[in-house]
């Protein structure tokens, strides 16, 4: 391995997809800033883990409550984070445009930008993306654990996919620049979303499913043609979707021990074969996961995932496409460059 991994883990940019330590910060009311010995993610440790590019996003919760209580939790969360930006001014910085990102990190701060996770936060209100696209927000999971206008992948097929209203959601998220992301998603729910689309989709938190057969992870057909869209899958930390014996265990109520490290580099190398080294990155989903591998407890410890791809023979040029560029592509495609 030439030089040091650290230094080349340094000179990349870094992007995570998706974490979910908005949560924590209305949960907990810990400050950003704050290294913690609790969960996944803060200012401190993103730094010591070389992150330029972090996606938090904005969970609003199950689909089944009454009207109005998913903008309520959206807007607080998304006020919350305007809270931590405004706070911390000299180390994180919204990022509503590609070159938003590049005048973060070329100012030594972490661009943040902000996802929501469950489409049920528009309320079934079309205006409410754009007002949302308006507070900042340039990434939307569509759906969670459970249906919407969209099928969930862990719910009894509702809908075949997509609603007629879904289907304009995804229309209108296209032209206001929004990223769509299908993590969560049923199967059907992707292909209807990619007949539709005009723009890139990426699954932001996500594993291949031939690796490990759960249904949160993504089938070698999809992979191709999420790629084909100019998208990607980006892998979840969470072990319950990386390994099938923490999965079979897990579900047979064990205490399994987690996979290490490997386990990650194994889900990037498979979406590689299936899909090539422009369709894949990281999603950690930090924060929102019971179990991440040894060796990666949080995301302090991102630059042992370049250390791997070194040691498996990756150049730096590919190396950087998985940390950070594919998304960059796509978050460019779609969010604009200015």
């Amino acid at each position: 391995m030439e030089n040091n991994f650290y230094d080349i883990h340094k000179a990349m940019t870094v992007c995570d997809t998706h974490c979910d330590t908005v949560g924590r910060l209305l949960g907990e009311g810990f400050d950003l800033d704050t290294r913690s010995d609790q969960g996944h993610v803060d200012i401190p440790r993103l730094i010591e883990g070389g992150v330029d590019v972090q996606v938090f996003a904005c969970w609003v919760g199950k689909p089944g409550e009454s009207i109005g209580y998913y903008a309520e939790v959206a807007n607080k969360m998304i006020d919350a984070l305007h809270s931590q930006l405004s706070k911390h001014t000299d180390k994180i910085d919204l990022a509503l445009t590609l070159s938003d990102i590049r005048k973060a990190n070329e100012n030594g701060k972490i661009a943040v930008i902000i996802g929501i996770e469950g489409g049920q936060a528009i309320e079934d209100d079309l205006k409410l993306i754009e007002k949302y696209y308006s507070l900042g927000v340039r990434l939307m999971t569509i759906t969670w654990g459970s249906t919407n206008w969209a099928d969930a992948s862990r719910e009894p097929v509702k809908h075949n996919g997509l609603t007629d209203f879904g289907k304009d959601v995804i229309r209108e998220m296209n032209h206001l620049g929004m990223i769509v992301d299908v993590s969560h998603s049923a199967d059907k729910t992707v292909w209807d979303v990619l007949e539709i689309t005009s723009d890139p989709i990426i699954a932001s938190h996500s594993c291949a499913k031939a690796i490990c057969d759960h249904p949160r992870n993504v089938n070698d057909d999809l992979i191709k043609a999420i790629s084909a869209s100019g998208g990607g899958i980006f892998i979840n930390f969470y072990s319950e979707f990386l390994d099938e014996n923490f999965k079979t265990q897990s579900q047979k109520g064990m205490n399994p021990e987690p996979p290490d490290i490997s386990k990650v580099i194994e889900h990037i190398e498979y979406i590689i074969k299936v899909g090539g080294i422009e369709s894949v990155g990281l999603g950690s989903d930090f924060d929102g996961i019971g179990s991440a591998p040894r060796g990666l407890e949080d995301v302090s410890k991102m630059p042992f995932i370049t250390k791997l791809l070194l040691e498996k023979g990756y150049e730096k040029e590919e190396i950087s496409k998985i940390m950070g560029d594919n998304f960059l592509r796509v978050f460019k495609q779609v969010c604009g460059e200015f």
